[in-house]
């Protein structure tokens, strides 16, 4: 919520299917960057907000062939070029025997690249210690609608749009503080 810089209008609805048709009539509307928030994933939600499938997967792909590539080059360069041993008769190359090693270093390259260096750059999730939460019941059994007023209309428009959406509470929030209707 903190990095919405403008003022903006939440509408809290406690009927999930009252919040994803909302979501689709904000998205229909022409909003820009709204945004949705549940207790729970939604997977309905992304299509509701109009939101395209996410990037995510092909830095992690790549560093997981990477990974496995150096994995089993590692394992090659050892038995073949630095220590060669003849094991029960088998060729210095034998690659089936590399294959589990292979498969764990592409899975553990993936996960460390998804989780620690893609996951807070695609998502933003750098530490914030100044978070602060819309509402405590956000977490528990509230979804909340976000739509900012730049470039979405007058907040008489807004307030009205999304009172037709049948949202429980409506308030807004940014320049001037925090006004509840």
């Amino acid at each position: 919520m903190s990095r919405m810089k403008s003022p903006f209008m939440a509408a809290y609805f406690t009927d999930d299917e009252k919040f994803i048709a909302a979501c689709h009539a904000s998205t229909a509307r022409g909003n820009k960057n709204h945004d949705g928030y549940a207790p729970y994933p939604m997977h309905a939600l992304l299509n509701a907000l109009g939101l395209k499938r996410s990037l995510l997967g092909r830095p992690v792909l790549f560093m997981l062939l990477f990974c496995a590539f150096c994995g089993f080059m590692m394992q090659y360069y050892t038995m073949h070029v630095d220590w060669p041993i003849i094991i029960a008769g088998k060729p210095f190359n034998s690659w089936p025997a590399y294959v589990v090693i292979t498969f764990e270093m592409g899975v553990l390259a993936g996960a460390i690249s998804n989780m620690l260096l893609v996951l807070f750059v695609f998502n933003k999730l750098m530490p914030n210690p100044n978070t602060k939460v819309l509402k405590e019941r956000l977490t528990d059994d509230t979804y909340c609608l976000v739509i900012p007023l730049k470039d979405n209309g007058s907040e008489e428009e807004l307030r009205t749009f999304l009172e037709e959406q049948d949202a429980d509470e409506i308030e807004l929030i940014g320049e001037g503080g925090l006004s509840r209707a």
